[in-house]
Formats: structure tokens, sequence, C-alpha cells
């Protein structure tokens, strides 16, 4: 069952994306479900690629991920902690039919393995929830003091 969430931010969607890319950023958000995302150092350069590992640290445990897609309203990956507790993850950025100029980011979690069974008892749905308020949050402010770019 997946575990969803949205939140409008006050920023045009390629904004938006342009701070999400920007991972050297990510510590400045103070989110306790992902703290930081690292490309490995053979894929420093350009876009992020399809099948590209990224090294994520979620709430305090590191992880390597594959990204699954990447493209203008969305980016997914499939993670896992310990082998065991897996699933993938999708950043959505699409523009909001109501307010024009602003962006409705959605964040979902399709968790796998034993992770799908664990979600409702770890908490999951609330720390998508907090994560979009952090998200907005450091968006915003990042957007306003015209620091976004990747």
């Amino acid at each position: 069952m997946p575990i969803a969430a949205q939140v409008e931010i006050d920023a045009s969607p390629e904004e938006v994306r342009n701070v999400f890319f920007n991972f050297e950023r990510w510590p400045e958000m103070k989110s306790d479900m992902i703290r930081s995302i690292t490309r490995l150092p053979s894929h420093r350069d350009g876009p992020v690629q399809v099948n590209e590992k990224l090294v994520v640290n979620f709430g305090g445990i590191t992880s390597n991920v594959t990204v699954l897609a990447n493209t203008p309203a969305e980016f997914r990956w499939r993670g896992h902690i310990f082998y065991v507790l897996s699933g993938d993850h999708t950043f959505r950025f699409e523009a909001s039919t109501l307010h024009p100029g602003k962006t409705l980011f959605v964040s979902t979690e399709i968790p796998l393995r034993l992770l799908a069974l664990l979600a409702g008892l770890v908490g999951m749905q609330k720390a998508v929830e907090g994560f979009c308020g952090d998200f907005k949050r450091w968006v915003e402010s990042v957007v306003k003091e015209g620091g976004g770019g990747s």
C-alpha cells in the first residue's frame, strides 16, 4: 500500500527541481527522513541518470539507492536498508492547478519486503508528511534567497 503526502510550494516546478537536485545543500533542510543525498564520484557531472547509484542518509542510516526515473515531472529511486527494508520512492513536481506559478510536490513511498509489513508500525506516513513540510520550507527559503541552482 503506497504511503503518500503532498504539499504546495511557492515556487515553479523548475525552481523546485533545481533545489531538489542541488544535493550539496540537502543537509541545510534539517529533515528527519532524508538528511543527505550524494552522487558517487564516478557520476558527479551532468543530470542524474537512470540506473545511477546515489548514497542517501535516511535519518542517520546510509544506504545506496538506484535511480529508476528522472523526468521533468518525476524522480524515482529504489533503495533498501539492511536488504530487508526496501521500497520505491517517487518525488513528483507538478504545476499547481489551483495557484499558477506554484508547484504541487508529491512524495510517495511504496514499501517492499519487510517494510511493507512494518510501514504502519514505524510511522512512515507521519515521516513522509513531515518530509514534505520540511522540503517546502527549505525550497521556499532557498528560492527566496536566489540560491536554487544545481
